[in-house]
């Protein structure tokens, strides 16, 4: 019976198609790279995903859309493709011998983007994302207004979370651009790789790529305390190593950005906490009590009032009650702590889709299931 009811549901899902039906124009007898980034630039798409023997597929509006007119490229086609983009024989070196790549890409136009080469069943295969060539002010992408309050510290660590894709890069370069265009400062960045090149305007801007210019995350960040820099961002805290480093930074006058892919304030902090054996893990929450100022997590839902995305934000102000909960490592009562902050700017993700959703920029129905374990 239960199967029968399963089986039911499973016949009466609405099947998704997508919105739109992509072709490559103009195409010749081989499919090149530059058709392939034409199309993204075209088409103002996120993503492209190619590889042997499998479809060219544009990622639109969050939505994967397959290029119909175009077989799937070869075994041939795809390593003559992907091999024409990576700049040096050392790079392509470390692909075959590590299997992966991550690295920078700029089209003939100047657009930039981020690729990651990998290999699947034996096949060379690639996702490139498109970065954007101008940084979005706090407005344009709708931080919370109290984001202002946040970056005008001159110290504390400020994280930015939320899954892949959900905007962490924008928010953080629209914040480091805000800074970059109204305070004199020395502003570090530490990334893997370079996702969008800063004009320095007040500020001096020092940007190092993993691999160009630097060999690793940690010897980036072991230098970083010679170079006299104000404000650091670090593209990821991928391990402990990286954690504590930002910690220390932060702790020595620093302003400090960096991302995790967490998707609340409270799963942060236990994200965090949980990067190091449970024997130092109360240290680890002591530590971020006094180091952390604030939380932003993310996600984007699509428009209901004009075709794209728009994001959904968590915004955690460390105040003094919520210090007091990261030192006893009492997550669960976060929740609540930030539902008494809205007099500092604070706001839970659920009440900030409430609020679009009551405007008509969003649905419930595309942002609903996110809350539902909570």
């Amino acid at each position: 019976m239960i199967n029968e009811e399963l089986m039911q549901e499973q016949d009466e899902e609405e099947v998704q198609e997508p919105d739109h039906e992509v072709k490559l124009e103009n195409i010749g007898d081989e499919v090149s790279l530059d058709d392939l980034l034409d199309l993204v630039i075209d088409q103002e798409a996120s993503d492209i995903h190619f590889g042997a023997n499998a479809r060219i597929a544009i990622r639109i509006n969050g939505q994967i859309c397959f290029v119909d007119n175009v077989p799937p490229l070869t075994r041939e086609q795809s390593e003559r493709i992907i091999y024409g983009m990576i700049p040096t024989e050392s790079m392509k070196e470390t692909l075959i011998r590590t299997r992966e790549l991550d690295f920078a890409y700029e089209h003939k136009d100047g657009t930039a983007f981020r690729v990651n080469l990998f290999y699947k069943r034996k096949n060379l295969s690639g996702v490139m994302r498109r970065i954007s060539s101008a940084a979005w002010s706090i407005d344009e992408i709708g931080l919370p207004h109290a984001v202002y309050n946040l970056i005008r510290a001159k110290q504390g660590l400020i994280l930015v979370t939320g899954p892949t894709g959900s905007g962490k890069s924008t928010s953080m370069q629209s914040m480091l651009d805000h800074i970059n265009k109204h305070r004199v400062e020395h502003i570090l960045t530490i990334e893997d790789p370079i996702e969008f090149v800063f004009t320095p305007d007040k500020s001096i801007i020092s940007q190092r790529e993993i691999g160009s210019d630097t060999l690793s995350f940690a010897n980036a960040l072991r230098g970083a305390l010679r170079q006299d820099p104000d404000v650091v961002m670090i593209g990821e805290m991928r391990d402990p190593e990286t954690i504590m480093a930002a910690m220390n930074l932060s702790e020595t006058g620093h302003l400090v950005f960096s991302t995790l892919h967490t998707s609340s304030a409270p799963q942060t902090i236990s994200r965090i906490a949980s990067a190091f054996p449970p024997e130092q893990q109360m240290q680890i929450y002591s530590r971020l009590a006094d180091t952390l100022i604030g939380v932003i997590s993310q996600r984007l839902v699509p428009r209901a009032d004009r075709p794209g995305r728009v994001a959904i934000y968590e915004f955690m102000v460390v105040n003094a009650a919520i210090r007091n909960l990261i030192r006893q490592g009492d997550v669960a009562q976060m929740p609540n702590a930030i539902q008494s902050g809205a007099s500092l700017g604070m706001i839970r993700m659920e009440k900030y889709a409430e609020q679009l959703a009551e405007d008509g920029i969003i649905r419930q129905e595309d942002y609903i299931h996110y809350f539902k374990e909570e």
